[in-house]
């Protein structure tokens, strides 16, 4: 068996692909100057320090201007320094800061995750969901990862306990909504994931169904993660809702960008979306670190219908935690909540286009602003 590289370089969106499947390196770099443009950088930050064993070593070589200067899509050194920090703070230590030379070490202090999985599905309670419910758990048994070793749980109010009926092995919890018009899955969400023991931790609603390998597909290491969810469409599956891009997650602040997802956008594209906006996870089905919902659990008084993941992904945006997507974990959803279909395949060719000639302007005003400022 060969022996691991002494050291990766993590140069290109290329790159990134190959560093989330590694494992156990002892070091690995990462050049800024093609990442931090795309929006990038979080995903090498994090699958660099994810791919390194304890004790490892993660050098960031970032040649960025060493400015207070502020403008569109211009990044500072200072600026790149505060995500190395902000992003890593939980999983490394800083061995070497050389700011003349633009370098930054850390040290992998995080062990990795301990191996398990928990599954909570979410249920109304209401006896017109029990087949959706049946299908849901039959699919997660069908999960190595939760038939053995793992647990699943179902979440709804007193007196549907009889929804388990031929389920021995699948635990109830009871939670009933607070009174008033507004469904508070925020709460019904937060008080699963806490019930739950495992360190990963599926959350879905009745009408989504694993793939059987589902789970298997998962990396390893993660905070929050999307898998790629189909719906039946009228030539066939196509993408539903996942991982997406949507500019509309603090309090007052008007969207500016349009939406984006999968529906939009080839999956072996998928990184691309990150440079169209912030991205989200949907609340039909998502993964989660149960440590990193510790940190930044749903928001209690946002309710279903109210864009309560959309809320949530900005919040865990903002405490460095990385949103991705799963893209060979798969799942089914039973039911659409779209009126609109999504792009037809032979359309998305064409669609990458124009979204290419449209990044290659904006990055090409980023170079105008350089060379107005003498900056390179």
């Amino acid at each position: 068996m060969p022996s691991p590289p002494a050291e990766l370089l993590v140069a290109r969106p290329g790159d990134l692909a190959g560093l989330r499947a590694r494992q156990g390196l002892g070091r690995v770099v990462i050049d800024t100057a093609r990442l931090q443009y795309r929006n990038l950088l979080p995903h090498a930050l994090k699958y660099g320090i994810w791919a390194l064993a304890p004790g490892g070593t993660l050098l960031v070589r970032d040649r960025s201007p060493n400015t207070f200067d502020l403008g569109p899509r211009f990044v500072s050194a200072k600026l790149v320094r505060q995500w190395v920090f902000k992003l890593l703070a939980q999983d490394a230590e800083l061995v070497r800061l050389d700011i003349p030379g633009g370098e930054i070490e850390l040290v992998r202090t995080r062990p990795p995750t301990p191996m398990g999985w928990s599954a909570g599905v979410v249920f109304s309670g209401q006896e017109a969901e029990l087949p959706r419910l049946r299908a849901c758990l039959d699919a997660l048994l069908r999960q190595p990862e939760l038939a053995m070793g793992g647990e699943i749980m179902v979440s709804g109010p007193a007196g549907a306990e009889d929804c388990l009926t031929g389920y021995p092995g699948v635990r109830y919890r009871t939670f009933d909504m607070p009174p008033g018009p507004r469904v508070m899955i925020g709460r019904k969400k937060n008080d699963l994931i806490r019930a739950l023991r495992g360190p990963r931790i599926a959350i879905l609603h009745t009408r989504i169904l694993l793939a059987p390998d589902c789970l298997a597909q998962v990396p390893v290491e993660f905070e929050i993660a999307s898998p790629r969810v189909f719906v039946a469409g009228r030539h066939g599956p196509e993408d539903y809702l996942s991982l997406g891009v949507h500019d509309s997650g603090l309090p007052g602040r008007v969207p500016l960008l349009a939406p984006s997802s999968l529906r939009r956008m080839p999956v072996a594209r998928y990184l691309a979306l990150f440079d169209q906006g912030p991205p989200y996870v949907d609340g039909g089905v998502f993964f989660v670190r149960k440590d990193v919902h510790a940190r930044c659990p749903l928001h209690e008084h946002v309710a279903w219908d109210e864009a309560e993941d959309i809320e949530w992904s900005a919040r865990a945006l903002a405490e460095g935690i990385l949103l991705d997507l799963a893209p060979a974990a798969t799942a089914t959803s039973a039911v659409s909540k779209l009126r609109t279909p999504g792009l037809p395949r032979a359309l998305l060719g064409p669609a990458r286009l124009v979204r290419a000639a449209l990044q290659a302007a904006m990055h090409r005003g980023r170079d105008c602003v350089l060379r107005l400022t003498g900056r390179r």
